[in-house]
Formats: C-alpha cells, structure tokens, sequence
C-alpha cells in the first residue's frame, strides 16, 4: 500500500477549509457593505476618518434609451441603473419598489394587454423570476425577456429588461 504524503492531505484539507469559509461567508451577508449600500441608498456615504466624514450622493439614475417603446412593461417607481444600447437590442437593468410576486403579476399581465405573446414563465426560487414575450411588427418581430430579482438589503427588485428586435 502507497503511503499518503502529508502536504497532499493538508492542502486538501486547507482547501475544503476554504470553500466552506466561503460558502459560510456567502450565506452570512457582510455587514459593512450592507451598511454602506443602506448608507448610499439614503445618500451619502461615510467617508470613515476624521471628525467630518465625508459625504457623496447617492448615484443619479440613468435615462431610458432615446427609443425604448412604449408598449414594454416599467413598473412604478422604477430607477434605471444600467443601460446597454444596440443597433438592435437594448439591455436595462432596473429597481423597482414592491415585491417580487406582484412586480411579476404586473409585468405578465401588461405586456399581454400591449399585445404580447408570453412564451416562457419561469420561477426559479422565491427570490427569481423570468417572463418571455415575443410580438410580430413591420418588417421586425421582436422579443422581450423580463427578468426579477430580490435585492437582498433592501426593499427593492432588481428588474432586467432584454428587448431584440430580428429582421423578417
């Protein structure tokens, strides 16, 4: 029988050591960066050192991209934080107030009442959602992918929007 050498079995240990460090890490949040998201979402941000701490405001939200269509589901309150504009696809990332499950009732049923048709729903936990929805137009049929995500440490859902439109 081979013997097992001693730096092989410890650098295996150190490393399952590691990964349940982070897995634990993961599902424990981290509290000072809760914190300073908390502090920025109110906006300022503590600038740590000194009597003064230093203060920034909170990041501004961005502009809808010059032609999104009217006919695409915005939930209320929503606040752009990121933009991607294509020739022809747009990629928008949102927050919105409210909850997951109603944020997902209201996506599905007005883009069906802007005459989409929804061709996939899928739930993968509680906290993630994704609606589908394709609609023909002149000359483009275009397609729409809604995406809902909790925003753990806060009170709001993170809502992507993917819009293509493909050439007929």
């Amino acid at each position: 029988m081979t013997p097992v050498p001693h730096r092989g079995v410890r650098l295996c240990a150190a490393g399952l050591v590691a990964f349940a460090l982070l897995a634990a890490c993961q599902r424990a949040g981290n509290p000072i960066a809760e914190a300073a998201i908390e502090r920025a979402a109110r906006g300022t941000v503590d600038g740590g050192g000194g009597d003064a701490p230093a203060t920034v405001p909170a990041r501004d939200a961005l502009a809808l991209p010059a032609q999104f269509p009217g006919d695409v589901y915005l939930p209320r309150g929503y606040r752009v934080n990121s933009v991607m504009d294509l020739p022809d696809a747009s990629v928008l990332s949102l927050s919105a107030p409210g909850h997951l499950d109603a944020l997902f009732a209201d996506a599905r049923e007005s883009m069906r009442a802007q005459g989409w048709t929804q061709t996939l729903s899928a739930r993968q936990s509680a906290d993630a959602a994704m609606l589908a929805f394709e609609k023909a137009g002149d000359g483009a049929a275009r397609s729409a992918t809604l995406s809902f995500n909790r925003n753990h440490g806060d009170a709001r859902v993170i809502v992507g929007v993917q819009l293509r439109r493909q050439l007929q």
